[in-house]
């Protein structure tokens, strides 16, 4: 006898569009439940993260009752995991435990059973984990067959569960077989089937074909939903299997665990799927991976040989990405208040808002990237810091901060440097001396919004398949449909107009000397050349009282210049930026000193978002593109969420603005995502003798727009 173990996860990430959500529900999700519940012999282990949850829950109640009649008759299980789909290995500890019963204690109200095993986000392993698992009550656990090839084991051995531990701490690891994700449910029945009677005969240790695989394989990757219903491999599959039951038992993975013992001990290693191996990988490396592993597909032994591939790990996004560590490194600082405010208090109704709130935001989806990971999606991103800042409002971690500014130096993104924090009653302000003495982050706290929230245009190792383009969902040919690793569509022609690199973090207050040649075009293309040294170099600070300089002594054409620039809070909604620049030699001559600034509002380009000038201009929405000569001010509205910033400039500027547009390959293929507006502001000044100077001042103020 074979066992197959039948394993789905349904996930959907924290501020998700509730029509993407309904979309995957009506094409996957409800689909999917009603056809397996007509079939009672084969039996399901599900994973459905809490945010989709809580959804079905208020939107599709019929979905739960179904699945609660499988549960009760025994056809399904429902596994646990951290509540809002977290990288446990990456959130504080007390987080983890919290966030994983949180979800045990949902499941038991909805279904009347707690989980006794947990779907790993992105089969994230680490090898402490089984502590934690431990500690929340948890008995088993699935990742991939992968991890347990790069611990030296091979296919036939992995036809059950093993065991490992840490710190005497045991788990049951369940092996999902690679082969198994490609097949199911892309090839057509009878291929799996070859696959699956040939298991009797492979497998060395144990009798258990493990499938464990997003649910969205099943009617929302491109093609699917087609092939799935529509033709009919669904009930094709399942028509097949009840056919077959006298060889092959469908088992939940609970009650595999009561039959079987384990077939051997592993430790695995730090890994993920091996996908998110050549992901996590900086730009270049990862596509010499890719090629590389595809090469070995060819060679006589290649199939030997890439069992000890290893791309890179997880937390690689973290130095790939300088976006995602900031907002990891800004949750664990939104973590560590909300537990010291915590520490003394007694444990209310506000504070636990706060840590749903800090829980959502730990969602693992905006903080990476491949053809999954939404780090390249705004929306995403912007629910992530409307978490953060709602966490910290609730616990009243804020409170402090409601009389006056309060400036704070702290170590925040772990990189060796100091960054400084100004708060006053509705902004907060993260300012980074050690890049350029810029801004880094900027929260309008009455409407849980970072406005800093720009991602910038990185080079990607995929981006070479766009010449490859010009596939579509018809290229499926005649035996199944496409894996979408397999598959390269374009969601508009002409993106490779759009394959800007920036070298650096796109923030603001980004200092630079420009000469007269330089246009905005080549702003735009990042083809120019700096005449001064300051845009990514050091500025020295001094806290004085509520207010912070920043200071620079640099070179301009072979001169010596120096920056002061002054950030004064004001004591509600508002800040200043004073800049001071004194020529200090006689050789860096006529030039253009140059300010950037990039920011984003929560509905990005859409219509509700538009510029106001002063002067006026005619184009003026977020995503036009042009130069304005002698502007004074400049507001960036918001009219859907009510959100407006302005920008006040002495002397008036001329003022060069451009979108900031990434090129992305997702599941739905390679598309443009607008990730924000570049504002450069531009002032003549001459550096002819030793001892001028040149003044520039901002007044910025963020607002609610009724």
């Amino acid at each position: 006898m074979t066992y197959f173990i039948f394993c789905i996860h349904n996930h959907q990430p924290a501020g998700n569009f509730p029509e993407v959500i309904e979309a995957a529900y009506e094409s996957s999700y409800g689909p999917f439940l009603k056809a397996i519940s007509k079939h009672p012999s084969i039996k399901l282990t599900i994973h459905t993260s809490g945010f989709l949850l809580d959804w079905i829950v208020e939107n599709r109640p019929e979905y739960i009752e179904l699945l609660k009649s499988m549960v009760e008759r025994g056809q399904a299980e429902v596994m646990g995991g951290g509540y809002y789909e977290p990288i446990l290995q990456v959130i504080p500890q007390a987080d983890r435990l919290n966030q994983i019963t949180m979800m045990s204690d949902k499941l038991e109200e909805v279904f009347g059973f707690r989980p006794r095993g947990i779907w790993l986000a992105e089969r994230v392993w680490e090898p402490e984990l089984p502590t934690t698992l431990k500690k929340a009550g948890m008995e088993y656990i699935l990742v991939d067959d992968y991890h347990f090839i790069k611990s030296g084991l091979t296919r036939e051995e992995l036809g059950g569960y093993y065991v490992t531990e840490d710190q005497g701490n045991v788990i049951k690891v369940f092996p999902g077989s690679e082969a198994l994700r490609y097949l199911i449910p892309f090839k057509p029945v009878d291929a799996l089937e070859a696959h699956l009677r040939g298991l009797k005969g492979f497998l060395k240790r144990g009798d258990a074909a493990i499938y464990g695989d997003d649910g969205e394989k099943f009617g929302v990757w491109p093609g699917t939903a087609k092939w799935v219903f529509d033709e009919g491999w669904l009930e094709g599959f399942f028509a097949w299997m009840e056919k077959n039951l006298h060889w092959l038992k469908p088992v939940k993975m609970g009650e595999y665990i009561e039959s079987a013992g384990p077939v051997g001990r592993v430790y695995l290693p730090a890994t993920s799927y091996m996908e998110m191996g050549e992901w996590s990988l900086p730009a270049t490396a990862s596509r010499e991976y890719g090629e590389l592993v595809e090469e070995a597909r060819t060679w006589e032994r290649g199939e030997e040989v890439r069992r000890f591939f290893q791309g890179g790990t997880w937390r690689n996004f973290f130095s790939k990405y300088p976006e995602a560590n900031w907002m990891h490194k800004r949750m664990l600082l939104a973590s560590q208040s909300l537990r010291e405010r915590a520490e003394g208090r007694q444990w209310d109704e506000g504070l636990a808002d706060a840590e749903r709130h800090l829980f959502k935001s730990q969602c693992n989806d905006a903080y990476w990237h491949g053809v999954f990971g939404g780090l390249y999606l705004p929306h995403l991103r912007t629910e992530v810091y409307r978490n953060l800042i709602e966490a910290e409002k609730l616990a009243s971690i804020e409170q402090a901060h409601s009389e006056g500014p309060s400036i704070t130096v702290i170590d925040m993104d772990a990189d060796g440097f100091d960054e400084v924090i100004i708060r006053n009653r509705e902004l907060n302000l993260f300012v980074s001396p050690d890049n350029g003495g810029s801004l880094v982050e900027l929260d309008f706290k009455p409407r849980a919004v970072n406005l800093s929230n720009t991602l910038s245009r990185w080079f990607e190792g995929y981006h070479h398949k766009l010449e490859k383009k010009g596939k579509t969902e018809g290229d499926e040919g005649a035996e199944g449909t496409r894996s979408i690793h397999d598959v390269v569509l374009v969601k508009e022609e002409g993106l490779e107009r759009y394959l800007k690199y920036d070298t650096a973090r796109r923030v603001s207050l980004v200092d630079r000397f420009l000469s007269s040649d330089v246009t905005l075009d080549s702003i735009y293309c990042n083809k120019y050349n700096d005449l001064g040294d300051f845009s990514n170099n050091r500025y020295n600070a001094d806290v004085r009282g509520a207010s912070l300089v920043l200071s620079r002594e640099g070179e301009v054409r072979g001169g010596r210049v120096s920056i002061a620039k002054e950030i004064i809070p004001g004591a509600h909604n508002s800040f200043k930026v004073n800049y001071r620049m004194k020529n200090l030699s006689s050789r860096a001559g006529a030039c253009r000193f140059a300010v950037e600034m990039n920011f984003i509002l929560p509905c990005c380009d859409g219509p509700a978002c538009l510029y106001q000038m002063t002067p006026p201009v005619a184009d003026i929405g977020l995503g036009s593109r042009g130069e304005v000569s002698g502007v004074e001010k400049v507001g960036l509205i918001d009219t859907y969420t009510g959100v407006g910033l302005s920008i006040a400039s002495g002397p008036p500027a001329t003022l060069w603005r451009f979108p900031v547009h990434t090129v992305s390959l997702s599941e739905g293929g390679f598309e443009k995502i607008y990730q924000g507006a570049c504002l450069t502001f531009l002032y003549p000044i001459s550096l002819d003798t030793g001892g001028e100077e040149f003044e520039v001042s901002f007044d910025l103020l963020a607002e609610e727009i009724t």
